[in-house]
């Protein structure tokens, strides 16, 4: 029951006129100050414009209205009072707790989808692609912020009603991916992942790194040459020495650095006309790349509907470019390229889509993509998971998408910057922190954790805990922060058990358990069995007036606004929002745990108490469910 609807009845039925609908009434319900102990509040200033008086006066109109007689008709209005023009409600938080935790009893599922269940609202159709990987080195720690961001997003929206698919794209070609192609070719001996027992994206990894050091060794030779060359360029036209500029380039040109760059762009070359021995070469790594992302994926819980290449769609946006020019909304020039001109702040004057030799860029695959999408899934919306540094990549794209009259909703989920204690990740000195170590180092100190915690453990169950742990530890940590903004990952933080951390909201679901347990050993009926993990057949919630103490009754408020947390998640894309309401839960819990006997308490309220410790649980599991986090009945 949404108890806002309620009070939007109430007034509705005191303020009887027809132009002020139930639906309005709702909308201008907002949650108190914090400050101010009421649950919600009406600025009257949002009335004036049906009721001809001040905002003070309205206040006090509405105020006389709500007579003791009256408000005994409702008794989950406990108290109403005025500041300013703001009326004020209290609600009773023994009425409202039994409604609340009988529709968590029933389906918490249910029970958290409600604001969108409420609406009636037509469930919407999203694609949400993410992370995109280039298929040359393993993923790291900004593919992780950006997997579990799609992946929760993904999960919210799914909680809310929303279809939602999930599709992912391997950047498998290009000049970047030849470069890892060109060290293996000239320094693997025919190794594989398996003689050199190692991961097969880290095994591709490790040649990518050979050829930046390669590259990096050859360079030292011709730099100056290369310094004096952008010198000279940078002077202006008639004063540069077109003779010089020749030479320099014919030097760095005929150096080993040049003979490299020259290789790697007959490779692209030869990889485009399907070269057979080149062909070969580049699918056998992408195997192996596109191998180890699968396991990567699977630590992770990652799945996708479907996997796009761009190896097999980079040259097929040209018929959309055409029938740009044809609708007049590209332009061709002279020498043969493809141009957009804008004319709006904060995108460029103009961006090209065919280069004059013919060649498409990414831009006009990703246009491809965009209608192959559609295509597939016949979305409402796209959402693109991709880093703030491609803000501007996106907004053409958008603009571009727009001009051709694709009516769905794009969004580009710009996320922030992610370092480390040590500083930004680098890819090309080999000094990137992949993902997959990452989770091999919490995995580590998380074990450590649980060596001193859990002795009686065998070592198998030792390593799976800390696991759970560990991933734990890293989800919670990367998801409560905005997605927006750049933070630093500390690895050691995020294992704490105290603070706003996974470990410590997983304490307090087992915490819970625990309770269950010592309850079952003396043969006290629970509403949960964490032995069996089994949830009680029966479980009648008798009248909350035995309940005094204020953690209980700030837990039933954070349980009622779960509905709200959820839709609120979901509408304005922030997860975080749910990661920081899980934390306040588990906190206020706390502190009813060390202020609330349970088991030693007289049976009815050890009961009532029992089963709003059962509440805590499931609204617990199903929330760190949607962050993809698994819970332990003890740690």
């Amino acid at each position: 029951m949404d108890f806002k609807i309620r009070l939007a009845e109430v007034l509705s039925e005191i303020l009887d006129d027809s132009a002020i609908s139930i639906q309005y009434l709702t909308q201008i319900i907002k949650k108190a100050n914090k400050n101010i102990e009421a649950d919600f509040a009406i600025n009257s200033f949002a009335l004036k414009k049906y009721i001809k008086r001040s905002g003070l006066e309205i206040a006090q109109e509405i105020h006389k209205s709500l007579s003791l007689t009256f408000l005994n008709q409702y008794p989950f209005i406990q108290a109403v009072f005025i500041d300013g023009p703001y009326l004020n409600f209290k609600l009773n938080k023994k009425i409202i707790g039994k409604e609340v935790l009988k529709q968590i009893f029933e389906d918490v599922n249910s029970y958290a989808s409600s604001n969108f269940i409420k609406k009636k609202k037509k469930p919407e159709r999203i694609v949400i692609e993410y992370p995109a990987p280039n298929t040359n080195k393993p993923l790291h720690l900004g593919h992780i912020r950006n997997m579990l961001l799609g992946q929760t997003l993904s999960k919210i929206n799914k909680c809310a009603n929303n279809e939602v698919f999930q599709v992912n794209l391997f950047n498998d070609r290009g000049i970047h991916i030849c470069k890892s192609m060109w060290a293996y070719d000239k320094f693997g001996e025919n190794k594989t992942p398996e003689s050199e027992n190692i991961k097969p994206d880290h095994f591709v990894g490790n040649y990518y790194i050979k050829f930046a050091q390669e590259e990096s060794r050859l360079k030292k030779y011709v730099q100056n040459k290369m310094n004096l060359l952008e010198y000279e360029l940078k002077k202006n036209p008639e004063d540069q020495d077109i003779v010089i500029i020749q030479e320099l380039r014919k030097n760095i040109d005929r150096s080993k650095y040049g003979i490299l760059q020259n290789d790697l762009k007959e490779m692209l070359i030869a990889w485009e006309k399907e070269d057979k021995n080149v062909r070969i070469l580049w699918r056998k790594m992408n195997d192996w790349a596109e191998n180890g992302f699968n396991q990567t994926f699977n630590t992770f819980k990652i799945h996708h509907d479907k996997t796009y290449f761009e190896s097999k769609i980079y040259n097929k946006g040209k018929k959309i470019v055409e029938n740009g020019i044809k609708e007049g909304i590209f332009e061709k020039l002279d020498d043969g390229a493809v141009i957009i001109n804008f004319h709006k702040k904060k995108l460029p004057k103009q961006k090209v889509l065919i280069r004059k030799d013919g060649t498409s860029l990414y831009i006009t695959q990703d246009l491809h993509l965009a209608y192959q999408k559609m295509e597939d899934f016949n979305y409402t919306k796209s959402i693109y998971v991709i880093g703030n540094e491609q803000d501007m990549q996106l907004r053409v794209l958008f603009e571009i998408l727009e001009k051709l009259g694709m009516k769905a909703e794009n969004i580009h989920y710009s996320y922030g910057m992610i370092n480390l204690t040590s500083g930004k990740m680098k890819s090309r000195e080999g000094t990137i922190v992949d993902a997959d170590d990452i989770v091999e180092e919490l995995k580590l100190l998380a074990l450590k954790e649980v060596q001193k915690r859990y002795s009686n453990l065998t070592k198998d169950e030792m390593e799976k805990r800390a696991l759970v742990i560990a991933l734990a530890s890293l989800r919670f940590f990367i998801i409560k922060y905005d997605y927006s903004r750049d933070f630093v990952f500390d690895p050691k933080k995020s294992l704490e058990f105290e603070g706003e951390t996974g470990p410590y909201i997983l304490y307090s679901y087992a915490r819970i358990c625990s309770i269950f347990k010592k309850a079952m050993e003396k043969n006290i009926e629970t509403p949960y069995n964490p032995i069996k993990e089994k949830i009680a057949e029966k479980g009648n919630i008798e009248n909350l007036s035995l309940l005094e103490n204020e953690h209980e009754f700030k837990l039933i408020e954070l349980l009622y606004s779960y509905p709200e947390i959820i839709s609120n998640s979901v509408n304005q894309m922030k997860p975080h929002i749910l990661a920081r309401y899980l934390y306040e839960l588990a906190q206020e819990f706390t502190g009813f745990y060390h202020s609330c006997p349970i088991i030693k308490e007289k049976p009815k309220l050890r009961k009532l108490r029992l089963f709003l410790c059962e509440s805590i649980r499931r609204v617990l599991k199903h929330g760190l469910g949607l962050l993809t986090i698994d819970v332990l009945t003890e740690m």
